[in-house]
């Protein structure tokens, strides 16, 4: 009986084993990093046989590919969701830096991986980050320029210079994270936002 339900459950659909597949590649790639991980443990960690994991990713080319396309998604979606038109600049980048402190919270596989490849200056995988991170700094950058056009923020930089440095929150979230003491995510939010207001601030102020 217990052998019969084993097998029930290992028969999945074309889309369900591929997400599963993909689930266990950025576990792996979280661990090993992208130059190391492989379809082997990829298919010891799903409990499937390597051919499956080669059927679905047919070289470690197309892998790695997948698991960058996936990180690329989260990162872009979590930017796509958080800069609406009608909202202020600061309350935005606030709301996207909350974001990523969840996202590293929650899901800190996709933030490891997506802090390796922005280290990761190989010519097979840095010119596609560049690609990814001139979107969100262009998304960020048009937030911070229309509350200097509205004279809502000022800043010693201009905004592309800050759309760059309010990217760095991400590095410097994943930090305070990963300390010993193990801070909670409103002690992180919080020193994100005063990062912020250190960065864009009212006029006169």
């Amino acid at each position: 009986m217990q052998t019969s339900t084993l097998r029930r459950r290992t028969r999945l659909s074309p889309e369900v084993r591929r997400k599963q597949l993909m689930q266990c590649a950025v576990e792996i790639f979280a661990r090993r990093g992208i130059g190391r991980a492989g379809h082997a443990e990829i298919a010891e960690l799903a409990n499937v046989s390597v051919a499956t994991v080669f059927n679905y990713f047919n070289t470690r080319e197309d892998l790695v590919d997948a698991v960058l396309s996936e990180v690329e998604q989260t990162m872009l979606g979590l930017v796509e969701q958080t800069y609406p038109t009608d909202e202020n600049a600061i309350t935005a980048i606030q709301h996207h830096l909350s974001a990523l402190v969840e996202l590293a919270y929650s899901n800190s596989d996709v933030t490891h991986i997506w802090l390796e490849w922005s280290s990761s200056v190989r010519e097979d995988v840095w010119p596609r980050f560049s690609a990814v991170m001139a979107k969100i700094n262009q998304q960020i950058g048009e937030s911070i320029q229309s509350g200097f056009d509205s004279k809502e923020i000022s800043s010693a930089l201009n905004a592309l210079q800050a759309a760059q440095a309010i990217n760095a929150g991400l590095y410097l979230a994943v930090q305070m994270i990963n300390r010993p003491d193990s801070p909670e995510r409103q002690e992180v939010v919080d020193f994100l936002n005063d990062f912020v207001l250190s960065l864009l601030r009212p006029p006169g102020k």
